[in-house]
């Protein structure tokens, strides 16, 4: 099996997604080893998939502050207030997602006192670690974009 990148070159490993050729220089350009074309590939489905909670994090702000700020009569600010503060709760929900869930919940009046608890929860934790991840992800993002550029030029 011959590189899929330099024609001649014999093959000392493979991508890992498609399994065609590469030879040891392109197996140590990404970890782990992939193709151009399935790394662009696989890149292209995660930005989506950051984007979305970026633009999911813009709507809720947005879309409450905009309600809260055409109903209200004299705060029409406090919206946008409204709309961070389940922006973070969404944040803070992914977060707690992570964890497992008590069994002891796991009744009818249990289950939705452990869902009130772990939405309040969710807002306070979120307003912690939903500036990190909105930061995480448009990082992601950038480096992805310079990946890509990098791959397209023949410069990664």
């Amino acid at each position: 099996m011959e590189c899929i990148n330099h024609p001649g070159t014999a093959a000392a490993g493979t991508c890992q997604i498609c399994g065609k050729g590469l030879c040891a220089q392109c197996v140590s350009r990404f970890s782990p080893p992939l193709c151009e074309a399935c790394l662009l590939r696989h890149n292209r489905g995660v930005a989506v998939r950051l984007s979305i909670d970026l633009a999911i994090t813009a709507a809720i702000i947005v879309g409450v502050g905009m309600v809260i700020y055409f109903q209200a009569t004299t705060n029409r600010w406090g919206g946008f207030t409204v709309g961070i503060m389940l922006a973070a709760a969404y944040w803070g929900w992914q977060f707690l997602n992570r964890l497992p869930t008590p069994v002891f919940f796991l009744s009818g009046t249990g289950w939705i006192f452990y869902l009130l608890v772990k939405l309040m929860i969710s807002v306070l934790a979120g307003v912690i670690i939903g500036p990190w991840e909105i930061f995480r992800r448009i990082k992601e993002l950038h480096k992805i974009r310079s990946l890509e550029q990098a791959v397209r030029n023949g410069k990664a």
